[in-house]
């Protein structure tokens, strides 16, 4: 049997599987390692916010990537003055809420009385989410990817007791940058609850020490925007791949470059165009 066939009676089973009451990361590694490729949908996917009525990385919006079958919601992670995880992107509140200022400066209660604004200015009725909102709302129908914003690394103790709590060890990857490793290593040495951390990683030797230091369940391989997948990343790809490792990318509309990303083995795609990217995957038998 070729590959195209059997991806397709594995596709009749993979949507069920995934919009399940009980989603979890280890069933969604499995349709990965039968050849499904994860979409991984950058701010839950805003590219129609107006017309869904759901600004991005909101649970308006979380309801919509449900909706629409992404795997993975990727989301961003700041932190109240009064040390509350909320969701916001940006520096400055200034373009997604109809005020200004930065998060971290106001209390939960002054960003909760605050709207989200869509993409072309105006303002929704949407309000900041925390984190454990938006988690709540999702739990057991689709996975998450909170991005930890700058400074954030130094509350990943709570951060991570926070996953815990809610039960979520299994649903969530951590997503931070390479030099953190250090910082999260000395966190779960001194009693943090494991869970699970996507590192970004740039080269092959990277990507080994993340390995060998968190055997993770997924990692982050950075690629060079418009440019070919180097020899370099091709191998940090094809090592992940043999040590049984998840390998997410960011890709952007070029096709090619996704088919060239499947072939070694990549099996989750991080992207600004979720649905474009799992329309094409299921008409050219990714999924």
């Amino acid at each position: 049997m070729g590959r195209k066939y059997l991806l397709s009676l594995f596709v009749l089973a993979f949507p069920v599987l995934c919009r399940g009451d009980d989603l979890q990361t280890t069933e969604l590694l499995e349709a990965s390692r039968n050849g499904a490729i994860l979409v991984a949908a950058h701010r839950g996917g805003y590219s129609n916010d107006k017309a869904d009525q759901a600004p991005e990385n909101t649970l308006a919006n979380l309801a919509i990537a449900i909706r629409k079958g992404y795997d993975v919601y990727e989301t961003d992670i700041q932190r109240t003055s009064d040390g509350v995880f909320v969701v916001v992107h940006d520096p400055t509140l200034d373009r997604e809420t109809n005020a200004t200022g930065k998060a971290k400066d106001l209390t939960l209660a002054e960003l909760k009385a605050l709207k989200k604004r869509y993409r072309d200015g105006s303002v929704s009725n949407e309000s900041v989410a925390t984190l454990e909102e938006l988690l709540l709302a999702g739990r057991g129908k689709i996975l998450f990817k909170p991005d930890l914003k700058p400074g954030i690394i130094d509350h990943f103790d709570d951060l991570a007791r926070l996953v815990s709590k809610l039960g979520m060890t299994d649903q969530v990857f951590i997503r931070t940058v390479f030099k953190d490793t250090k910082k999260i290593q000395a966190y779960f040495e001194s009693g943090t609850p494991k869970v699970e951390v996507m590192i970004k990683t740039r080269d092959l030797s990277e990507l080994r020490h993340v390995i060998t230091t968190f055997h993770p369940k997924a990692v982050h391989v950075d690629l060079v925007k418009d440019e070919p997948v180097s020899a370099s990343t091709s191998e940090a790809i094809r090592f992940a791949v043999k040590s049984e490792v998840l390998v997410q990318t960011h890709i952007y509309k070029d096709t090619k470059q996704i088919e060239e990303l499947a072939e070694l083995g990549v099996r989750m795609l991080h992207t600004n165009y979720p649905e474009e990217t799992l329309e094409y995957l299921v008409e050219n038998d990714w999924r």
